[in-house]
């Protein structure tokens, strides 16, 4: 009888909503569904104890056009823009930013050593987590990256699955925002050793409080605004390295390349920070799914996106290495910024000058793309009801979630006194060590709950061979935890301490202020909106008769399927187990 009212319940509100099409083979223009008869034939029985987006029919039988949404004639939620080329770029940022921060590698592992540790960190680190990025961000493609996996995974709405999300997308957050931290003072110090400025303290602050103003404003375009000069960016950034690298092998350059130096691997100080710098400069390929609510068809997009970043990211990595170490293999000189020195040692000013300009460019796209990735999560827990609701605010002509573009530039300005590369790569690591074990309980869970749920890309292993697959990266992340030095590690707690007391906030928010907050309508897959809504008084997008128009964004189902949510997502409170509700009632 429930599962009677329940699919009755879908078909009264998939009726009422006009812009729900389904046409036939042939037909030119998509015909309206106008009774309940008609979405009668079109979905499965409604079985009450399986999620609704398990019982989804294959995506061929539905007979729907598969397309993009726009938001040409629509006034509803924002559209999804980002293709390959600007989501490479986002992702290009995240995960490396340049050939700058591997002359660490050269000094602590000697060139064979950097070259050697890229390879096998690839395989073992890069490779596991670009995979489960993809697969994920195809099924649940909401923004929020972590948070979003997380709280799918352990139960939206639950106390505990809500508290797992919100600390992810928080120790996320502050992992990216001491990360950017560090960039205005490096454009600085680019910027100063490139033309020899000689800029005062006054003139340094000034020139890094108009970087972050500057940086912030172009976050306001959107996030296609962002990838789309990140594309550009890293023309600029790369031009003068390929250049640079052309030339040294094709012996143009006052002195011929030594390859006997590759092989050089005496290592000149500890290894645990050549292991956390091959981390480091091999890690968060996951960053770019915060957005990924943004992405226009994620199951083409995504995978396709992280294969040429992957193959870029390792060139522009070993091929410098090379390069200039072919040129001059004295490891030991080997600090941030030596490629610049042996740029103008070997190949003139006018190398040095273009690879300073390059770095500072990169020091742009590293932190803009940081505030992008932050503030797409703020909005995607927002969205998911984690943050008050003025955090999914968006700006009307561009989409960009202003409040929380300005939310995550204040707290990346307050960090910025926090201006010591060493420590902040020891919180940042930790931190990022952290999410990256709940990722993985995430997608584990995820695989071994709901193993019939359509993804847009599927990693092509099961069982043991996925837990066996992933082992080295959770072996790392403990290294990681238990090589972090007591003062990073002192920090890091301090903060996840304060998360936990946000989060106790913001359910008792949700408790007596739930007009606060608001579960948005067009982005929530069945998965992730939750009886525990209603009890909260919090208005779910299935308790909203808000007609649905073209600019509404795909569900993971539908972004595959080209079908509006509303005509199919949609579930009783009749279907609902008491048990869901048990955690607010104590």
């Amino acid at each position: 009888m429930a599962a009677t009212h329940a699919k009755e319940a879908a078909f009264m509100h998939a009726s009422s909503v006009s812009t729900a099409f389904m046409h036939s083979p042939g037909t030119s223009k998509p015909a309206p569904i106008n009774d309940a008869s008609e979405m009668e034939e079109a979905l499965p029985p409604v079985d009450e104890n399986t999620p609704l987006l398990l019982q989804l029919p294959p995506a061929e039988d539905w007979n729907l056009e598969l397309r993009d949404w726009d938001s040409e004639d629509g006034d509803g939620g924002a559209p999804r823009t980002l293709g390959v080329l600007p989501l490479c770029g986002i992702i290009y940022f995240a995960v490396s930013g340049g050939p700058e921060g591997t002359e660490g590698l050269v000094r602590t592992g000697g060139p064979a050593g950097a070259l050697v540790g890229l390879a096998v960190t690839a395989l073992v680190w890069s490779l596991p987590i670009a995979l489960l990025s993809t697969e994920l961000a195809t099924t649940v493609p909401q923004n929020g990256g972590p948070m979003v996996w997380s709280r799918a995974a352990w139960g939206a709405g639950t106390a505990g699955g809500d508290a797992i999300a919100f600390l992810a997308g928080w120790m996320s957050f502050l992992s990216t925002a001491v990360d950017a931290a560090l960039y205005p003072s490096m454009f600085v110090s680019y910027l100063d050793a490139g033309f020899s400025l000689g800029m005062s303290d006054e003139t340094q602050l000034w020139v890094k409080i108009c970087f972050v103003v500057v940086l912030t404003a172009q976050n306001m375009g959107g996030a296609a605004a962002v990838g789309d000069s990140s594309v550009v960016m890293i023309v600029i950034l790369l031009g003068p390295f390929v250049a640079f690298i052309f030339a040294a092998f094709g012996d143009l350059l006052s002195s011929p390349l030594h390859p006997a130096n590759w092989f050089e691997a005496e290592p000149t100080t500890g290894q645990t920070e050549y292991l956390l710098l091959l981390l480091w400069n091999m890690g968060m390929w996951e960053a770019a799914a915060s957005c990924a609510g943004e992405v226009k068809n994620p199951g083409y997009t995504f995978p396709r996106a992280l294969a040429l970043v992957m193959l870029l990211v390792f060139a522009n990595y070993a091929l410098p290495i090379m390069a200039f170490t072919g040129l001059d293999g004295d490891s030991a000189k080997y600090t941030n910024g030596y490629y610049i020195t042996v740029a103008g040692k070997f190949g003139g000013a006018a190398f040095a000058t273009a690879m300073a300009i390059g770095q500072s460019v990169s020091t742009m796209g590293l932190f803009t793309n940081g505030l992008v990735k932050n503030s797409f999560s703020l909005c995607g827990m927002a969205e998911q009801t984690l943050l008050p609701r003025p955090f999914s605010s968006r700006w009307e002509r561009t989409s960009a979630p202003w409040v929380s573009i300005l939310a995550s530039a204040f707290v990346t300005t307050l960090m910025v006194c926090a201006d010591n590369f060493s420590a902040v790569l020891g919180v940042d690591i930790l931190l990022y060590g952290l999410v990256l074990l709940t990722e993985i309980a995430a997608f584990l869970k995820l695989r071994w709950e709901y193993p019939e749920l359509e993804r847009g890309y599927k990693i092509p292993l099961e069982g043991f061979w996925v837990l066996l697959f992933f082992l080295p990266c959770v072996g790392l992340c403990f290294i990681i935890v238990a090589a972090t030095p007591w003062d990073s590690m002192a920090v890091a707690a301090v903060f996840i301490a304060v998360g936990f007391l946000l989060y106790g906030s913001i359910f008792l928010a949700r408790v007596y202020s739930p007009d606060t907050f608001e579960q948005a309508a067009t982005d929530v897959p069945e998965l992730l909106e939750t009886p525990a809504l209603s009890r909260l008084n919090t208005p779910g997008p299935s308790q909203r008769n808000t007609p649905l128009n073209r600019s509404q964004r795909e569900t993971p189902q539908m972004s595959m399927i080209g079908s509006p949510r509303s005509s199919i997502s949609v579930k009783s409170s009749a279907s609902v187990n008491q048990a869901d509700y048990d955690f607010i009632d104590g």
